[in-house]
This record gives C-alpha cells, sequence and structure tokens, in this order.
C-alpha cells in the first residue's frame, strides 16, 4: 500500500446497489460453440471516478491501478488504486490538472509510468510512496501514447504517435535513472500501440495509418519488417511468445487478426465487434481479450484454437483490459457516453463574412423553380436546426447524456 497516497472513498452514488443490480440484468454473456471452456462470469462494476483510461494489475502492491483523468478541465486527476478482490478504492494519487492517460508498470520496482498527453511528458510515480518522482519529455508537447515496460532491464518504452506527414518515435527510459536515455526516430505510419518480445529484445508496433504491424530491434534500433495489419485501423497488438503470433486490434474493420510474428502471414482474422480497441492476453489460460468499444462488449477468443468463446456486456464503451495472471481475473475500463460538443455561435452581426460567402451589401440571388415534390422554399434545409434553436451568436445547450454503465471498471472471471 503506498504510505503518502490520499485516501479516498469510492464515488458509487447512494443508488450503487440498483446500478450493480440494473447492470447485471443488461449483462450478455453469449457463449459461442466450438469449446469447452465454462461461460465468463460478471463479477462487479463501480464507478470510481471520472474519464476512465487504461488499468494495469500489481500484484506485487495488491492494487488495480486506473488513470482517471476527470472531466473536461479537470485539475484534480488522480491515479486510482482500487482492492482488486472488492473494487473499492483504496488510495488516490493526485496529478493536478496533468491527467495520466496511458499506463504500464514495473512490478519488481514498483514504478507506474503514465503518458501525460496534454503537456507532451510521461509521469514516474513510485508506487511505494504514492509519489510523482519524476516527469520525462522531449521536444514540444509529443503526442506519448503507449508505454510497455521490460521489467528484468528495468527499462519503459513509449510510443509517441505522429499521423500523416510527422513521424512517430519510441521513448526509451532507464528506470534506475528515470531518464529517457534514447529515443528511435522516424517511425512512418503512425505508430499507437506497442508489445514487447522481451526474449528477442524487439518491439512490435501497430501502425494506425499504414494499418501495418512494424517490428524494431532494440539492438540495432532498426526496423526488421513490416507487414499489413490484417485489417483497418490497427490500434493495439499484442505478442504471443508461445506461438509467435501477434495478435491486432483492428478497430476501424472490427477484427481481431492473427498474423505469424516471423512473416506477417495471416492466420486468420476474427470478428468481435465494431471499435475494436485493445487486446489482452492471459497466456496461462490462453485466453484472449478484445474490448469492442463501439460494440459495447468484450469478446473472449481462445489463443490455440482461435475460437471466440464468449462476448461480455462489461460497460457502455469497453476500453482497456488488465488481467491478474494467477486468478485469471480480468479488470475492464468502460469510457463514459458522451453527447457531442455544441458548435460555435453564429459569428456577430458586422463581422467579417466566412471564406465563400457573398459579400454584404450583394443582391439575394434568385432562385429557381422548384422541381415537382420538391419541400417549399421557406423551408428549413436538411440538417438545419428546428424552429425554437437558440438566437445567432448563442450557443445551444447540449442534451445531457446520462450514462450509469460509462466511467466503470468491471471485474470478470473467465
Amino acid at each position: 500500500m503506498p504510505i503518502d497516497a490520499t485516501p479516498s472513498r469510492s464515488h458509487l452514488p447512494s443508488r450503487s446497489r440498483f446500478l450493480r443490480s440494473a447492470m447485471l440484468c443488461a449483462t450478455a454473456l453469449v457463449a459461442l460453440g466450438g469449446t469447452a471452456l465454462a461461460d465468463p462470469e460478471f463479477v462487479k462494476q463501480v464507478k470510481p471516478g471520472a474519464g476512465l483510461y487504461e488499468v494495469v494489475f500489481s500484484p506485487a502492491m495488491g492494487r488495480v491501478y486506473v488513470a482517471a483523468a476527470g472531466t473536461r478541465g479537470a485539475t484534480d486527476t488522480h491515479v486510482l488504486a482500487l482492492d482488486p478482490a472488492t473494487l473499492e478504492t483504496r488510495e488516490a494519487i493526485s496529478l493536478g490538472d496533468d491527467p495520466m492517460f496511458g499506463l504500464g508498470i514495473n512490478n519488481k520496482t514498483k514504478t507506474l509510468y503514465g503518458t501525460q498527453t496534454r503537456d507532451g511528458s510521461v509521469g514516474v510515480i513510485d508506487l511505494a510512496t504514492g509519489k510523482v518522482v519524476a516527469k520525462l519529455a522531449r521536444g514540444e508537447k509529443a503526442h506519448v501514447r503507449e508505454v510497455a515496460v521490460d521489467e528484468a532491464a528495468n527499462r519503459a518504452y513509449v510510443t509517441v504517435l505522429g499521423m500523416r506527414d510527422t513521424p512517430s518515435a519510441i521513448w526509451i527510459i532507464d528506470g534506475a535513472t528515470n531518464t529517457i536515455v534514447d529515443t528511435i526516430e522516424g517511425l512512418t505510419g503512425g505508430i499507437a500501440g506497442i508489445s514487447l518480445d522481451a526474449k528477442n529484445n524487439r518491439l512490435f508496433l501497430s501502425a494506425l495509418q499504414a494499418n501495418e504491424v512494424v517490428v524494431l530491434d532494440l539492438a540495432t534500433k532498426k526496423v526488421t519488417n513490416r507487414y499489413p495489419s490484417g485489417g483497418e485501423g490497427a490500434i493495439n497488438l499484442v505478442y504471443d511468445a508461445s506461438g509467435d503470433q501477434v495478435f491486432v486490434a483492428n478497430q476501424g474493420s472490427g477484427e481481431l487478426a492473427v498474423l505469424d510474428a516471423k512473416d506477417g502471414k495471416l492466420i486468420k482474422k476474427i470478428a468481435t465487434g465494431a471499435g475494436a480497441l485493445s487486446v489482452a492476453l492471459d497466456a496461462k489460460r490462453s485466453i484472449l481479450y478484445v474490448a469492442n468499444r463501439t460494440a459495447g462488449f468484450v469478446t473472449l477468443v481462445d489463443s490455440k484454437t482461435l475460437e471466440p468463446i464468449a462476448n461480455v456486456v462489461t460497460g457502455s464503451m469497453p476500453q482497456t483490459i488488465a488481467l491478474d495472471p494467477e486468478s485469471g481475473n480480468a479488470y475492464v475500463t468502460n469510457k463514459l457516453k458522451s453527447v457531442p460538443r455544441p458548435r460555435p455561435p453564429a459569428p456577430p452581426a458586422g463581422a467579417p463574412a466566412a471564406a465563400g460567402a457573398p459579400p454584404a451589401g450583394s443582391p439575394t440571388p434568385v432562385a429557381a423553380a422548384a422541381p415537382a415534390g420538391a419541400p417549399p422554399a421557406n423551408a428549413p434545409a436538411a440538417g438545419a436546426p428546428p424552429a425554437g434553436a437558440p438566437p445567432a451568436g448563442e450557443r445551444a445547450r447540449p442534451v445531457p447524456m446520462v450514462d450509469p454503465f460509462g466511467d466503470t471498471v468491471t471485474l470478470i472471471r473467465p
């Protein structure tokens, strides 16, 4: 337990028992044919805080750590430490107005790394004290995204996402000194996800824009191979050493692609669900977990037979997954559904006209005769705001979204 971490009560509302019961009723466990494995069990769900992102499990600390970025513009963001059995919040590590999004953990050194994407840095937390001990950065507001940790070498690898004409990079952090000791630059294709093959000293990277998997040798710091990801929108991936295979979550095509790590040969495509975002591997039980954010459920796949086992509705928008390798417990963060931000108000009278608009004082064009069956000339255009919309210059108030199953952490057992 962190010595100096700030104690915090769970933020579950008073109606939490009702919400948990409702979620249990709404949970769909859809067993799929071709497997002898038992159906997974939906255990419980909590709402520990706002703006939940990545989750990691620490057997060394006996905690589940969750990045809680808060609501938009929040100045009181945290990493929350949950009890792995009850999901009660035991500690809250304060980050102020600089939230973490992606997390990586070294259980040997009890160190947590978090990507602080808003200002392009990586925060380092000593879990024994619950304190931020370092803040690392290179360049201006790098789009830091994911962290992979080599516990034996005491190194952390961070993806820096570059899109379009901006190349991506990998930062290499020395855990002994808490410094960025090297960077690998010039990676093309929009590097988003990362998975470490520690035995062979290489990284597998998902290239989101190029729809590729990139293989990076850490000894030479050179790309040794790149091959198609087997789908659209290669966002995250995991390497399985037992079969020398790479499993890729293709967000755009809603599927899990199974690739031969040696040459990228496509072994199988498994349709999991819309918005397949993240993938985690329970190597001990040969189970893959795929969080399908748009579809709203997690798919379990047998990593040996490559057959789906079940779909589990864990919350509104499943986002990331952490596993306890001993118990097999899986922890899933679920994003909160939200309404789109309102469009900016119309410019005030006298303001310069928008590009392409006729100049002020120009004659009003005369409309041509409407064809038969067309709407009247004074009818609102398709997609125009309805009658009663706010006057020009005023921002419309969005309709509130009440989502009891978003910003949640769900515990499921295989």
